[in-house]
């Protein structure tokens, strides 16, 4: 998925980050070092980044501005990646807290000064403080705070609060989108590139919602998934039951529907990576859902034992 021009210039980003932590907050950096790693899994967080079922945060200003103008401005696409990284760790960090993921995230608070500054003050050198980039950039960023602590008061989603809050948590990514439309004069694209971030946003969240169901459940965090098991399952049937005899099927298919949505709302940004994105997606979710069958039978298997088997009868 990954050009790599693009890898290049996300490994670069993260050596920037490390160095003027290192330099503005030496504590700071041995403190956060960790943390980044515990987040990636490994020594090299830009994989963490390039991941194939993250949310393509990096990608959507890349692909924008190869629409654009045919050949990215790396110096531009360069400070885009550091700012956004910055705004990933902020997000993650209250995140975390907020959705009972923490482990060290209370001692690392103040490293969100750090995160902030770094993240908005990227822009600062393409847009002067009276350029309507900075409005929209207001907008979303509180948007983005507020659907947070929306989605942390929430005990039940349906649909529509799910579109509206839960999914609404990475609404960030639309201000990297912004900065590449209102540079090339083309505002006229924001808010179909901003639809198409909002629909993303959900697919990400619900499949997030699907595989880490029981991790979800065991923590009571009430997700949309969880929502429609409540609704949906059997007197007495336990969540389990419901994810083998229905639950799982009615999310791939709400995902398989989403992505043919995403298709249709991409067409008119005439990108042809994101629509070889949205391909590549289906194709790691059909895979998924292949190799979650002999989970799904032995769910069934238990929820059978428990009185309730597969099907209606």
């Amino acid at each position: 998925m990954y050009d790599p021009s693009l890898s290049q210039l996300i490994s670069q980003a993260i050596a920037r980050l490390n160095t003027d932590l290192a330099e503005a907050a030496p504590f700071m950096a041995g403190q956060l070092s960790g943390w980044f790693e515990q987040l990636s899994g490994s020594r090299q967080p830009e994989d963490y980044f390039k991941h194939p079922l993250a949310f393509p945060s990096l990608l959507l200003p890349w692909w924008a501005e190869i629409t654009l103008t045919g050949q990215p401005d790396l110096a531009f696409q360069a400070d885009l990646i550091y700012s956004t990284i910055n705004g990933y760790y902020y997000i993650r960090l209250i995140d975390n807290l907020m959705d009972g993921h923490a482990t060290i995230e209370l001692k690392l608070l103040p490293a969100l000064n750090f995160f902030h500054t770094q993240f908005q003050s990227a822009y600062q050198h393409y847009f002067a403080a009276g350029h309507p980039f900075w409005q929209r950039f207001t907008a979303v960023w509180f948007r983005s705070g507020e659907a947070a602590m929306q989605d942390a008061a929430l005990t039940d989603l349906d649909e529509t609060r799910f579109k509206q809050v839960a999914a609404q948590k990475i609404c960030a990514a639309n201000i990297p989108l912004a900065a590449v439309c209102y540079r090339y004069d083309r505002p006229d694209l924001i808010y179909a590139w901003s639809d198409l971030v909002d629909l993303l946003g959900c697919w990400h969240q619900l499949h997030n919602d699907l595989f880490d169901w029981y991790r979800d459940d065991s923590r009571q965090n009430r997700t949309y998934f969880l929502s429609e098991a409540e609704r949906r399952r059997r007197p007495g049937e336990p969540v389990a039951g419901w994810v083998a005899r229905e639950g799982f099927d009615w999310a791939i298919e709400k995902l398989l529907a989403w992505l043919e949505h995403l298709r249709r709302q991409a067409a008119p940004l005439g990108s042809e990576p994101l629509l070889a994105y949205l391909d590549t997606r289906e194709q790691l979710l059909i895979e998924q859902k292949e190799r979650a069958s002999a989970g799904l039978h032995s769910l069934a298997r238990l929820a059978a034992i428990s009185g309730f088997k597969k099907g209606d009868d």
